[in-house]
Order: structure tokens, then sequence, then C-alpha cells
């Protein structure tokens, strides 16, 4: 946000704590399907280690994508 030819105001806002508590179940369940899809693979259950790398890759990019979203201000505020 410029103000003026050489200044720039920074806002730093404080995320919420009901989304710190959906971060941190967000990362129990990525770990819990990243264990669930490499023990699959080493006991040879292909489908299922599919199915978890799978369900891995869409958390992740769903939680990349709400974490960068969740930063920037809405048109009402």
């Amino acid at each position: 946000m410029p103000n003026g030819a050489d200044t720039f105001t920074i806002t730093i806002r404080k995320r919420p704590r009901w989304f710190w508590v959906l971060a941190g179940l967000w990362v129990l369940l990525e770990v819990l399907f990243l264990q669930t899809a490499l023990a699959s693979a080493r006991e040879d259950e292909y489908r299922a280690a599919a199915i978890s790398w799978i369900a891995v890759a869409v958390m992740t990019a769903g939680g990349v994508l709400v974490w960068f979203r969740q930063g920037r201000p809405r048109a009402g505020e």
C-alpha cells in the first residue's frame, strides 16, 4: 500500500484461533495419510498406497491454497 513516493505500509493480520485448530488437524491428517501410503507400499498393497498418495496430494494442495488465501483481506474489510 503506497503512502508516498518512498514510503510503504505493511499490514500484518493475526490469524484467528479456529484457523490454527484446523491447521493442526490438517497436519495430523496429512501425517496419517502419508504413513498409510508408505506402509501400504511396503506391504505391496498398491491400490491402498495409490489412494493414500492421492489423498496426500489433494490435502497438500488444499492446505497450501487455504494458507495463502486466508491472509488476504476481503472486499468488505
